[in-house]
């Protein structure tokens, strides 16, 4: 374990520091996202909420992909 007091050297995330503990291994793990640990963390949490898209409703699809084939149905018996 590693005692590190981070302060931002970005003006715009310029906010208090707090010395915490972080592991070795989680350290190495945010340098994969950025330069930095609270990049890296930062980067983590933007890519987290953009996997985190709300899931398709099946059912919603079913029923457009129904509507849409009988609709072509009906195109097709009346000659369009």
């Amino acid at each position: 374990m590693l005692h590190i007091n981070h302060q931002a050297s970005n003006i715009r995330y310029s906010m208090a520091t707090k010395v915490v503990r972080v592991s070795e291994d989680a350290i190495e793990i945010t340098g994969r996202y950025a330069k930095d640990i609270s990049e890296g963390i930062r980067m983590m949490q933007k890519l987290i909420e953009e996997k985190s898209t709300p899931q398709i409703d099946m059912k919603a699809l079913e029923k457009m992909m129904r509507d849409c084939i009988a609709e072509e149905f009906e195109n097709l018996q009346r000659g369009y």
